[in-house]
């Protein structure tokens, strides 16, 4: 996604701007990027142990060509 919003493969995203603001300064992909707590705050409201239960409580089950 990040280089779609550069519109290039060719970026270096520590050094180029991904593109500019409403206020027309560089925006850097650090900029957007979440950081490990919003991720982890949004992973907590999201997944959950059951998910992981119920999911792989039949992973083996199927045919014998399973």
């Amino acid at each position: 996604m990040a280089y779609a919003l550069a519109g290039r493969c060719d970026i270096d995203f520590k050094t180029e701007p991904i593109g500019k603001g409403s206020d027309g300064k560089d925006v850097f992909l650090s900029d957007i990027w979440p950081t490990r707590d919003e991720v982890q705050a949004v992973t907590k409201s999201c997944i959950d142990a059951k998910m992981f239960t119920d999911n792989y409580a039949t992973i083996l089950d199927g045919s014998e060509m399973w």
